[in-house]
């Protein structure tokens, strides 16, 4: 008795810091996926050496469990880097870098610094936003069936929040 009640506090905790975690992070996170399939995440974190961004590699993109074990992270395999989830770099500047995501090649983001702190800055709605989320809702029982993706974020201006649906044509 005693032990299952250990079990599902544990549970409960695991739960609770998975959840704080794909909600506030850490300053590193630029933005995340969630899908319509189910509740896991895929998460894009700036990759930096020091206090400089890498280069060479300048998002960590990995898998945040929500459902089947909640807290633990995957990295991508390695279709899933080449096929969906990944990306390519367009162009690098003064620590900045310019990239599209495999899965759209239509709109580029830039992950810059803006007031002290990494973001993925991608137009929204026809303004300049910070990217915090993309919402892919696919067709019931055919996970790869995109039927489009919404962009949510704020404008970097004024900081209203933006949303823009693409619908896969």
């Amino acid at each position: 008795c005693k032990n299952k009640k250990m079990k599902r506090i544990i549970l409960l905790i695991t739960i609770i810091l998975s959840l704080t975690c794909a909600s506030t992070c850490c300053a590193q996170r630029l933005f995340h996926i969630s899908r319509s399939v189910n509740r896991n995440l895929v998460c894009y974190d700036v990759n930096q050496k020091g206090n400089v961004l890498d280069m060479k590699n300048p998002i960590h993109v990995y898998w945040h469990n929500r459902t089947d074990n909640p807290g633990h992270e995957n990295e991508l395999s390695y279709i899933q880097r080449k096929m969906a989830y990944g990306y390519n770099i367009l162009s690098k500047g003064k620590n900045e870098v310019e990239v599209k995501l495999t899965a759209y090649k239509k709109r580029a983001m830039t992950v810059c610094r803006h007031k002290g702190k990494w973001i993925s800055k991608i137009t929204i709605n026809g303004k300049p936003s910070q990217l915090t989320e993309i919402q892919v809702k696919t067709k019931e029982g055919n996970p790869l069936n995109v039927l489009y993706v919404t962009l949510v974020g704020k404008a970097l201006a004024d900081g209203t929040p933006q949303t823009e649906r693409i619908y896969n044509k």
